[in-house]
């Protein structure tokens, strides 16, 4: 067990905090493909925001309000990799299947991943199986992820690191693979041979 910080005594910061971080990853990736962003503007962009966010979360979690206390590197790599895993997923399942992507994968981040997660609480406390599909899913691992290097030194980070990973690189590789698919020129039909007349 570890003492919460004296700014958080409660530790309801790191769940306060995610669900608003969860829904800008949503939208992150939604502007990516309303932008109609592909290739390498499109992973530049997704990674310009996971930095971006990344760099923002730490600095207002750990260095103004204090609420969580541990490496700021880590601290700051964890929810940009959490953008990185859930943005990209977005964009990656939208340029697959079409705009429809988005809303797919905005209700299993948003109503699955979010819920599932145990960020308010701990994975361990959720009814079988819940917590453990939640771990599986960008949501649970960041939050885990956090937890670990914010409290415990990086102890159990592997799990979710792995997940997080896995997640951050097939979604953003989706992207080039769906623009390319949908950049292919639909197949002509095949030429009408004319037939020749027949004598009468």
């Amino acid at each position: 067990m570890v003492a919460a910080p004296g700014a958080d005594p409660r530790g309801s910061a790191l769940g306060a905090s995610f669900l608003p971080l969860v829904t800008a990853d949503v939208l992150s990736g939604s502007a990516v493909t309303l932008q109609r962003l592909r290739g390498g503007r499109a992973a530049l962009t997704l990674t310009g925001v996971a930095v971006t966010t990344g760099i923002g979360a730490a600095a207002l979690t750990d260095n103004w309000l204090g609420v969580i206390t541990g490496d700021r590197w880590a601290e700051a790599g964890t929810p940009g990799l959490t953008v990185l895993a859930i943005g990209g997923t977005v964009a990656g399942l939208a340029a697959l299947i079409g705009p429809p992507g988005i809303g797919v994968a905005a209700l299993v981040m948003l109503l699955l991943g979010n819920p599932f997660s145990g960020v308010t609480s701990a994975p361990e406390l959720l009814p079988a199986p819940v917590g453990a599909i939640g771990q599986l899913m960008p949501p649970g691992a960041g939050g885990s992820l956090l937890r670990s290097v914010a409290f415990f030194d990086g102890s159990g980070a592997g799990g979710p690191l792995v997940t997080l990973t896995l997640w951050a690189a097939l979604g953003p590789g989706a992207v080039p693979i769906g623009g390319r698919r949908r950049a292919q020129p639909p197949a002509a039909p095949p030429a009408h041979t004319p037939q020749p007349a027949l004598a009468g």
